[in-house]
């Protein structure tokens, strides 16, 4: 069952706490350990639900909205899979504190205090809430679309459906509302666009694995953008439920850095 929780922590400094780095650390505390085969823990409950680091596709975890005061830190994350609350709740009872790189080899540990379940739905919750047709989507940390290798420089409503669709066929797809074709979503989705561009370094250890991209900055959008569709409309009702998922997970490129974290609000 898709859940969403909050973390408080005590910060006994401030934080260098870019996305990125908050989903490496949380990485640490949801991936499966090193050298364990998803094979090997699907017989362990304690770690069946766990996704290998180097998973190819979505993870079932993200982060949400981030907040920061004076000594203190919040975080929201996002599970697709609920299992996760037992792990992160285990964490939680052992004394598990969260290290925050700050790039130059230096770590500002978070320390728990308070954690709580905002909120959950079911996947059949989700596909029967197909009654909006107005959205206000706010994008809460970088977003960018790709499309054959190349990063757009906006957030096109059809690309967010066919992204949120595609995490919800692998993560449920018994219950994965039908798609319609991307043409039929371009005619139904009118889009008020107030995001702006803004520079974002995917910088990662030449080790990592992604090779060019290590060293990459790209655009990516922030800011808000409000979506129509035409009330009752099959295309509408089916980006209707896609947008109930967004509460759940993130949308576009480069999820692993930490983007493409949504607020959706029905209006």
């Amino acid at each position: 069952m898709p859940s969403t929780a909050l973390v408080s922590f005590d910060a006994a400094a401030p934080v260098a706490a870019t996305p990125r780095r908050l989903h490496a650390a949380w990485g640490r505390v949801f991936d499966l350990p090193e050298g364990v085969s998803r094979e090997r823990a699907a017989a362990r409950p304690a770690l069946a639900a766990r996704p290998p680091h180097d998973l190819a596709g979505t993870k079932p975890y993200c982060l949400g909205q981030l907040s920061a005061g004076p000594g203190a830190f919040g975080m929201e994350l996002r599970f697709l899979d609920d299992r996760l609350l037992d792990t992160l709740d285990a964490w939680l009872a052992w004394g598990g504190v969260l290290p925050i790189g700050d790039g130059s080899g230096r770590q500002a540990p978070l320390v728990p205090v308070e954690a709580q379940i905002l909120e959950q739905a079911s996947w059949e919750e989700m596909a029967a809430d197909d009654s909006a047709s107005t959205w206000l989507v706010r994008l809460l940390s970088p977003t960018v679309i790709t499309s054959r290798g190349r990063h757009l420089d906006t957030v096109p409503p059809a690309s967010l459906a066919t992204s949120l669709h595609t995490r919800w066929r692998q993560w449920s797809p018994a219950t994965a509302p039908e798609l319609p074709g991307r043409d039929a979503l371009e005619r139904m989705l009118a889009t008020q666009d107030r995001t702006h561009p803004v520079s974002v370094s995917l910088g990662m250890p030449r080790s990592d694995g992604r090779g060019r991209l290590s060293s990459r900055r790209i655009t990516a959008r922030e800011g808000e953008m409000r979506i129509s569709g035409t009330p009752g409309a099959p295309a509408t009702r089916v980006f209707s439920s896609l947008m109930s998922l967004a509460r759940f997970t993130n949308a576009g490129s480069h999820a692993a850095f930490g983007m493409g974290a949504l607020d959706v609000e029905a209006l």
